[in-house]
């Protein structure tokens, strides 16, 4: 009976542990893809647009493509990269999708690449999240949840430039 206690206790702490692990990392799998901590900061105000972003990783022998980014959050989600223009920072949308080569990572962050989403129907909360779904050329749509949370390490004037394009 004690080796039966000890057993069940042993197995409910390692649900537990899996669980947390799980929520923790918040990584999706498709294939040779790993989408890693889908994230969003919370919106300011009555913005209407945010942006969001993520880790793309491709354990695999061929690249695969990022084409395009769907939510029912937004009336629209496109693709777009900040990049200096002269002494001026820009949001340009990106063309033809972002390549992710093989057995490479693309970072979708602040100040780079990211997700723009424009005409939020509601605000983004902080500890809230909202469902998206990447299109890949050859994996095809996988689904994903973006968490809405502050990064302390962002600028408010990359903030300020996603919430009025």
């Amino acid at each position: 009976m004690k080796n039966l206690r000890t057993l069940a206790a042993s197995i409910a702490i390692a649900a537990i542990t899996t669980v947390s692990s799980a929520a923790i990392a918040h990584e999706y799998k498709a294939g040779s893809l790993e989408i890693d901590h889908p994230w969003a900061r919370p919106t300011i105000g009555s913005s209407k647009n945010a942006a969001a972003y993520m880790t793309l990783s491709n354990s695999g022998d061929s690249a695969d493509t990022l084409l395009a980014v769907k939510s029912d959050a937004a009336d629209h989600v496109t693709l777009h990269e900040s990049r200096m223009d002269g002494e001026i920072m820009r949001m340009v949308p990106v063309k033809g999708g972002i390549e992710v080569p093989p057995h490479g990572t693309v970072e979708l962050k602040p100040l780079g690449l990211h997700v723009m989403l424009m005409g939020l129907g509601k605000p983004l909360k902080e500890g809230e999240k909202f469902p998206m779904t990447l299109v890949f050329a050859k994996q095809g749509d996988v689904k994903v949840e973006v968490k809405i949370e502050k990064s302390p390490a962002a600028k408010k004037s990359d903030q300020d430039m996603h919430e009025h394009h």
